[in-house]
């Protein structure tokens, strides 16, 4: 017999099923999404300014800070850079002016931009004072104008760099004080390199630091060549890294063959390094260890340092340094360790009377800066005998009296001082080492423009001609003649390292160390 169907059972609603709680947590998420997008770009609550869409607050609390990118528009990132960076902005539009209205009867100048990558922001703890920053930020601007003849310059000088075109933008990176938030500002300078006006290079790199590596890292998957203006950690290299600076190895053997001529007693060495995780002060404990073998032996001992974001421990400083020096007598303390923890150091030994060390010390330091971050202990140097000698990338006191300068160092000092900056600006050497970093970016895009006829090169274009600076496109550079190849991993042949002593400026006549 055949059987009726029953009435089905009915279906619940579908917002009472799994499916219902699934949809109603997706709605909650976009519209929360939504919200917080609406919060960030439409009422711009993480912008620094309402006229700066490229900058937004990052961190909380006392570590809150503007990073990200600013180009026509002047942003001052601390007060002390307003003057510098409204001279950039004020430079940018000039040259996007020359592009878009060049004026009756002139022809509209092709343009690219160039990244400079850099704490823009500082704190007592972070590895790069306000002061290294501003005067990074003037060298840079220098070879901006250098490049671009500005018309604040001299006419004997406006053309002391290779070809007239393309002119250069100069745009701002600001990753933060212990370049913490480099990845989103890398990101942002990436979006530039297609258009009319690409960015072509990227330029400074801060210091280094764990996040430096990570950053050229990432340029390189962008396809986008960097030059770093004061890297020198020999383990910080990446596949479109460059650097105008020395290796912490360079430093130590341009040391070494000043010290060589120390008579024999003298020798007598210890190490005094930093224990935490820096790209730096780790490859300078090497290039110790590996140049100095003989001189140090197994006299060494750590502290923790107070620079930068990750301090493994309660700093300790120099107390165990201080015992075991006395205990040695050692008369050569090789210093690595960041420059705002050497003034320490300094006041720490300057009391080794009591402890019955009453020789003379001199301190090692390879370094760009860290003789002026020890400003405040010069007259304790004298009373205590105590020397620093530093091998570094600079020595502009010297230079600017025309001691031993390199030929490229006049063009930049006269640019320098038409552009109204002082003289004490130079002392850190950073304005020369920026200034140079974004000049060797320009000789290369330069060299390229001028062998194609094209307008505006390509990263890649930038990225080959770079590795072909040297013989005939060598770069007069004002910390040295220049030269890269595709063999020398980044690193830049004949850079000339001085000697800096203090108290007493130079340590005297002597064979000159350049890099191989």
């Amino acid at each position: 017999m055949p059987v009726t169907p029953g009435r089905l059972d009915e279906l619940p609603p579908w917002w009472k099923g799994w499916q219902g709680l699934a949809a109603l947590v997706l709605v909650l998420a976009l519209l929360a999404g939504g919200a917080f997008w609406l919060l960030r770009t439409d009422e711009g609550e993480d912008r620094c300014a309402d006229d700066q869409p490229g900058l937004v607050w990052a961190g909380s609390g006392r570590d809150r800070e503007c990073v990200g990118v600013v180009n026509e528009t002047a942003y001052a990132f601390s007060p002390e850079l307003k003057e510098v960076t409204e001279k950039i902005a004020a430079e940018n539009r000039r040259v996007r002016d020359q592009w878009e209205e060049p004026g009756a009867g002139k022809t509209p100048v092709p343009y690219v931009k160039v990244g400079l990558l850099t704490p823009m922001t500082a704190s007592d703890s972070s590895v790069l004072p306000i002061e290294e920053i501003k005067s990074s930020l003037e060298g840079a601007y220098t070879a901006q104008c250098r490049a671009n003849a500005c018309p604040s310059l001299s006419a004997v000088n406006a053309t002391g760099v290779h070809g007239r075109t393309p002119q250069i933008q100069l745009v701002l990176a600001s990753e933060g004080r212990n370049q913490l938030h480099w990845r989103p500002v890398v990101e942002r300078l990436a979006d530039m390199t297609g258009g009319d006006h690409p960015l072509v290079a990227v330029a400074g790199m801060g210091v280094s630091v764990p996040e430096t590596q990570s950053a050229a890292d990432e340029l390189a998957k962008r396809k986008i060549p960097a030059i770093g203006a004061v890297l020198t950690a020999t383990n910080v290299n990446s596949e479109r890294l460059f650097k105008v600076s020395p290796s912490n190895t360079d430093y130590a053997k341009a040391l070494r063959q000043r010290l060589d001529r120390l008579p024999a007693e003298q020798r007598r060495g210890y190490l005094v390094f930093d224990s935490r995780d820096d790209n730096y002060v780790r490859t300078m404990r090497k290039a110790y260890d590996d140049v100095f073998a003989d001189y140090i032996d197994k006299r060494r001992v750590s502290f923790v340092g107070t620079t930068g974001p990750r301090t493994d421990g309660v700093p300790s400083l120099f107390f165990n340094a201080f015992n075991n020096i006395c205990l040695t007598k050692s008369e050569l303390v090789f210093y690595a360790g960041r420059g705002r923890d050497l003034s320490d150091l300094v006041r720490s030994l300057s009391s080794r009377s009591q402890c019955g060390h009453d020789k003379p010390i001199t301190i090692l330091a390879g370094s760009q800066g860290a003789v002026q971050q020890a400003n405040d202990v010069m007259g304790l140097l004298k009373d205590s005998k105590i020397t620093i000698m530093q091998a570094s990338a600079t020595s502009t006191e010297q230079w600017i009296k025309g001691v031993d300068a390199p030929s490229g160092f006049k063009p930049f000092y006269q640019s320098f001082r038409d552009l109204k900056f002082p003289d004490k600006e130079l002392t850190d050497g950073y304005a020369v080492m920026h200034h140079d970093s974004v000049l060797t970016a320009v000789w290369a895009l330069r060299m390229v423009t001028g062998q194609t006829g094209r307008e505006t090169p390509t990263v890649q274009d930038v990225f080959n001609q770079l590795t072909n600076l040297h013989d005939a496109a060598v770069v007069p550079a004002a910390s040295g003649d220049l030269s890269f190849d595709d063999a020398s991993d980044g690193w830049p042949h004949n850079k000339p390292v001085p000697i800096i002593q203090a108290p007493g400026g130079s340590p005297g006549p002597g064979p000159l160390y350049k890099t191989p």
